[in-house]
């Protein structure tokens, strides 16, 4: 969601944005999930499927999703996630400081 908010902010398109962050955590979902494997070997193996099975649902969900639904209801939705990522990790980050 940084990423792609990021570059939506620089005022490039919510399809053409939102296709290349996602081809992009594709390659380093593989990428991380292959030297995962390596150095962990296969006893994590359902951890790595995991992390490539969805990444290859992911990818074609949000191209379908970006080509259907209007761009203003996209940068909508891209705002509201990173606004909630980011409430949430302050709240955690608040919860821990009153905890500690």
């Amino acid at each position: 969601p940084v990423a792609t908010s990021t570059l939506l902010a620089r005022g490039g398109q919510a399809r053409t944005t939102i296709g290349t962050v996602n081809a992009a955590e594709f390659v380093v979902t593989l990428a991380v999930s292959i030297t995962f494997l390596l150095s962990m070997g296969l006893q994590y193996l359902n951890i790595v499927a995991g992390l490539l099975i969805g990444g290859m649902m992911a990818a074609p969900l949000a191209a379908v999703l970006v080509k259907r639904v209007k761009e203003r209801w996209v940068l909508i939705a891209v705002g509201v996630l990173v606004l909630g990522i980011s409430l949430f990790q302050v709240g955690s980050a608040v919860k821990g400081w009153l905890a500690g």
